[in-house]
């Protein structure tokens, strides 16, 4: 095994992303990078702890680095922006195989060349665990950012696709950590991509804020049960949504079935689908459908903003209150 070097690991980093971007005057050499401001940034930034929000295990290192993107665009999705400029902060064991940084580092480099951002900085030190944190900053498109405090009583509630994929495919990789070879993880393929390989929603984000049809958005990163509950808490209002109408892959039924699961707590409580939840403005349904129809994409409604606190689910004829029942890191 041959370890990591800082200073060749820099070397290697610099070289990889040497070249210019609208906007940048000064990349990685310096002691900071300069780029030109004009108007409003969104700038979001995540940690990643080895064991806590990963298994390498499991975690190819190219799909973990392409992962340690996505979880801070996505937040820039949320806020309908356009990502441009992204900070590396490491600390990386000292006996931290030199091939498997670089791995990784492949992962990052294609995120951010998927996505047109440019790494312009960072941070490496070494440490007893393995530390990653992103921050990536955005601009704004359309008629500016899409905050969690502008539903009213009346809009409608979406999310731009299927819930519940990754939670799945999480518990899946857990079973056959602990007993190799029990399952045959191929029939699940989809729901292990959603959580070793998840896809932020850049460009419906910006789609949306640029209709001018959305009121309020938040990716689903801790389950839609908290997430909408933010968007709620954040507007003063309450939702309600329907169980019938919740979307989901056909393998979630089957991988609930075989790990004893309630296929329903997946599709609302577990995270990391890193979809978008959004709410329409009132009597813009047909509107929003025609959009997404010529962009070629699939959204769904869920359920309705009202009056009231909390997030309920209509079961039936009965209501369930379901706020911040997600994910919990």
């Amino acid at each position: 095994m041959t370890c990591w070097s800082e200073r060749e690991l820099i070397h290697k980093i610099r070289q990889a992303c040497n070249g210019s971007a609208d906007g940048l005057v000064k990349g990685i050499g310096d002691d900071c990078c300069e780029v030109t401001a004009s108007g409003s940034w969104l700038i979001s930034t995540d940690t990643l702890v080895d064991s806590i929000h990963f298994d390498r295990s499991w975690h190819l290192p190219e799909l973990l680095g392409r992962k340690s993107l996505a979880v801070n665009l996505s937040d820039i999705a949320a806020m309908g922006g356009r990502p441009r400029f992204v900070l590396l902060s490491l600390c990386l064991p000292e006996d931290l195989d030199v091939e498997w940084i670089s791995r990784w580092l492949d992962g990052v480099l294609e995120m951010l060349q998927q996505f047109d951002c440019r790494l312009i900085g960072g941070d490496t030190v070494q440490g007893k665990g393995l530390v990653l944190t992103v921050t990536v900053l955005g601009e704004p498109v359309g008629n500016g950012a899409i905050y969690r405090s502008g539903a009213s009583v009346g809009d409608t509630v979406w999310v731009s696709g299927a819930l519940g994929s990754a939670g799945g495919g999480l518990e899946l990789l857990a079973v056959e950590k602990r007993n190799p070879g029990s399952l045959d993880l191929s029939r699940w393929q989809p729901l292990l991509d959603a959580h070793l390989d998840p896809l932020p929603c850049i460009d419906l984000g910006m789609e949306l804020a640029e209709s001018g049809l959305v009121t309020a958005m938040q990716d689903i990163s801790d389950g839609i049960a908290t997430d909408l509950a933010h968007i709620c808490q954040a507007s003063g209002t309450g939702a309600l949504i329907q169980v019938d109408q919740l979307p989901f892959l056909p393998e979630l039924s089957s991988a609930a079935e075989v790990l004893g699961l309630n296929v329903e707590d997946l599709i609302l409580r577990s995270g990391e689908d890193y979809q978008l939840v959004f709410t329409v403005r009132m009597g813009c349904e047909r509107e929003l459908l025609r959009l997404m129809e010529e962009k070629g994409r699939h959204v769904f409604q869920i359920g309705a903003v009202r009056h009231g606190q909390g997030v309920f689910l209509q079961k039936d004829s009965r209501e369930e209150e379901i706020s911040f029942q997600g994910y919990e890191h």
